[in-house]
């Protein structure tokens, strides 16, 4: 979880060190709240994702298997956290170029770690099942 987080974290520096965001102190205090609150849908899609792992894992299927349904039980959770990334890291773009690469970062980011977040899903439920053995 925390490599997932370090991989967020390093996208959203990669955005604002572009130099596309503007540096005053509400535009700071702003980026701030969306930063939070990408995290904070970031952390809830995980949490989700556990969850739904946890209640699939006892079952016959496969632990893939159990990944997608795990992702389709939290597809909700999932555009949440996509619409905030997105919010977060079109920010202060003054430009149409800006907000399209801030909108096509924010995007790749949320596949990347949608991704991660299924082969997490595929290890919890190994190692849930490896436990009960």
């Amino acid at each position: 979880m925390k490599a997932l987080r370090k991989s967020l974290f390093l996208a959203v520096c990669l955005v604002l060190i572009s130099g596309c965001a503007s540096s005053s102190r509400g535009t700071q205090a702003k980026s701030e709240v969306l930063q939070a609150k990408s995290d904070s849908d970031f952390n809830a899609y995980l949490n989700c994702m556990k969850v739904a792992a946890a209640n699939y894992s006892a079952s016959t299927a496969t632990p893939h298997e159990i990944a997608d349904a795990a992702q389709s039980k939290c597809g909700a959770a999932f555009s949440e956290f996509e619409s905030s990334l997105e919010k977060q890291l079109t920010y202060g773009m003054t430009t149409n170029v800006g907000y399209s690469a801030g909108l096509r970062e924010a995007r790749k980011l949320a596949q990347d770690l949608r991704v991660k977040g299924k082969e997490k899903v595929v290890q919890w439920v190994i190692d849930n099942r490896l436990q009960k053995r």
